[in-house]
């Protein structure tokens, strides 16, 4: 998860395992709490927001924990883990060059074993954001993601360069983050550290890191555009019925995924 030394949100990003048919459509059509008729507390207004209210106060919490105020032990854990490669960005090129060895899954798990307790850290302090906000919702969270990969939540409350939830690159180049994120969902997997419900978020980050490569959502913008809905659907609908290994093969492309928009 990332730190304030890290490229936001680039380390670590209801658990459905690999969705069924009728679980996927259940999720598919992912709308606001109010949408489908649950009730939340009502939430401060925010002089400027545009976008979802929960959803922006979801990522806010979780940027909060994971990246602008993380404790002394997420920190640690973070630290620890990345020491071994050198820092955060030689440990995802670590993690690519074990996928091209011919021995993953098994090269990388022997990597990341030693560091077991600082992954177990890690998923319990970010579950709990998780939790906290859409733990009795999984079409919430789903439509937290989706919101996430589209760019409509704009949070005046960040500084310039994050004032929207979304996945920060700097322009031209596209963001590699969501790959990086994958790496870490796929660790948390490879150690059986809540496997269900990390595999469900790896679909999600795949998800939303589609729907950004269609839209191209702008940093700070307060006015980026929904997808069309049938586009949204289409796209959710592939990646929750997707295998682990059909995730992650393909997050071995990049920028953008191989069957954009199909």
């Amino acid at each position: 998860m990332p730190l304030n030394s890290m490229d936001r949100r680039s380390v670590l990003r209801t658990a459905v395992g690999v969705a069924g048919a009728a679980a996927t459509v259940g999720l598919v059509g992912a709308a606001p709490a109010a949408a489908h008729g649950r009730h939340r507390p009502e939430l401060p207004k925010v002089e400027g927001l545009v976008g979802d209210r929960w959803a922006s106060e979801f990522w806010y919490d979780y940027d909060e924990m994971s990246y602008y105020n993380p404790s002394a032990e997420m920190k640690a854990a973070v630290g620890a883990i990345t020491a071994p490669f050198g820092g955060f960005t030689k440990s995802y090129d670590a993690w690519v060059a074990t996928r091209k060895g011919g021995r993953y899954p098994r090269s990388w798990t022997e990597i990341i074993q030693p560091n077991r307790a600082h992954f177990e850290l890690l998923s319990r302090e970010q579950k709990k954001v998780y939790d906290k906000w859409y733990g009795r919702d999984p079409k919430g969270l789903v439509f937290a993601f989706q919101e996430f990969g589209q760019g409509t939540l704009f949070d005046p409350r960040r500084p310039a360069g994050n004032k929207v939830h979304m996945m920060n690159y700097t322009p031209p180049t596209p963001t590699q983050a969501y790959h990086r994120w994958h790496a870490y969902l796929q660790s948390f997997q490879l150690l059986d550290i809540d496997r269900r419900f990390w595999a469900h978020i790896n679909r999600l980050t795949g998800m939303a890191w589609e729907l950004q490569s269609i839209g191209k959502p702008v940093n700070d913008a307060n006015d980026n555009k929904h997808l069309p809905r049938h586009t949204v659907n289409k796209v959710t609908a592939k990646w929750l019925c997707r295998s682990d290994a059909k995730v992650t093969a393909a997050f071995d492309v990049w920028p953008y995924p191989a069957d954009l928009g199909k």
